[in-house]
């Protein structure tokens, strides 16, 4: 269950994340191709880090 649990909640916060990272590029794009592809490709290095926490929390053993 708690795998079930986790799994769901890291695909709703990704979902939500994307939502959030298009409005804020949107909202900060000057219009330029290139920016707009860096900024992309940095929001999608960042969401890395708070998901490698998530599944390690998932498989985490219970008696640890």
């Amino acid at each position: 269950m708690k795998k079930i649990l986790g799994y769901s909640a890291a695909a709703l916060g990704l979902i939500v994340y994307i939502f959030l990272i298009i409005g804020l590029i949107e909202v900060i794009n000057p219009g330029h191709i290139a920016f707009e592809l860096l900024l992309f490709a940095i929001a999608g290095i960042g969401w890395i880090f708070p998901a490698m926490w998530l599944i390690k929390r998932i498989h985490k053993p219970k008696n640890s």
